[in-house]
């Protein structure tokens, strides 16, 4: 039913769901079916997996009329995927082979697992490539890929200042949207909290939102622009 529903969609939403995410739209179409809960997070997240790492191949980034700003050219991320595929690769092929003498069938299912890691891997990657901040007229979305994901009204922020590493120490309200490897740029803190969503269901309430994008000066100037014209109004 879900897999129906899922191809359903993509063929008569597909071509309408132009300047928005086609997932949003594949959430809408299950969501009635799955309810809004954990259940629908999980199945969003396999989704998410599959349509970054196979699916997004087959289309470009689609221009929309809110300002866009990448933030992977900058990052580390390609470096770390790379890194960690070969690893999986590496690992998986001594294991299994290590596995085999001992049980085909496990040495097998570590191969599958390991194929997803890979998998994943890709998803990921291309999601920070497909999946850019954006600001609306009034609102500032923030991610990292389809791991988190937070959206905040501009008269929401209460200070915007450049970051500082905070090495591992980060609290709990705090929405860390890039790699530990990478430094971050900019903090906002927040007035009221706002929902950080997370793949598979691991969401939380922020008040303070710390990111990096490919340019930073760029995007500070246009919220701050973005936040003088609302307090005009």
């Amino acid at each position: 039913m879900v897999v129906y529903s899922v191809v359903r969609a993509v063929i008569r939403y597909g071509k309408s769901a132009q300047g928005q995410d086609r997932l949003d739209t594949i959430r809408a179409v299950l969501e009635p079916r799955l309810g809004n809960g954990l259940l629908l997070e999980i199945v969003m997240a396999e989704i998410n997996v599959l349509y970054y790492s196979v699916l997004v191949w087959f289309r470009k980034p689609e221009e929309e009329w809110q300002e866009v700003f990448s933030y992977h050219k900058t990052s580390q991320i390609k470096t770390f995927i790379i890194v960690f595929s070969i690893l999986i690769l590496a690992e998986g092929l001594f294991v299994h082979f290590l596995l085999a003498q001992w049980n085909e069938a496990a040495a097998w299912i570590f191969t599958i697992l390991n194929l997803y890691a890979l998998l994943y891997m890709t998803g990921l990657y291309n999601s920070v490539r497909f999946k850019p901040h954006r600001i609306k007229e009034e609102s500032l979305k923030i991610r990292l890929g389809f791991q988190y994901d937070a959206e905040t009204e501009l008269s929401n922020i209460m200070t915007m200042k450049k970051a500082t590493d905070r090495g591992l120490g980060i609290p709990k309200d705090t929405c860390y949207a890039l790699l530990k490897i990478d430094s971050p740029q900019v903090e906002l803190t927040l007035k009221e909290p706002v929902l950080m969503k997370a793949s598979y269901g691991r969401s939380k309430y922020v008040t303070t939102i710390i990111f990096r994008a490919d340019e930073p000066g760029r995007m500070m100037e246009v919220i701050r622009s973005k936040m003088e014209n609302l307090d005009i109004q």
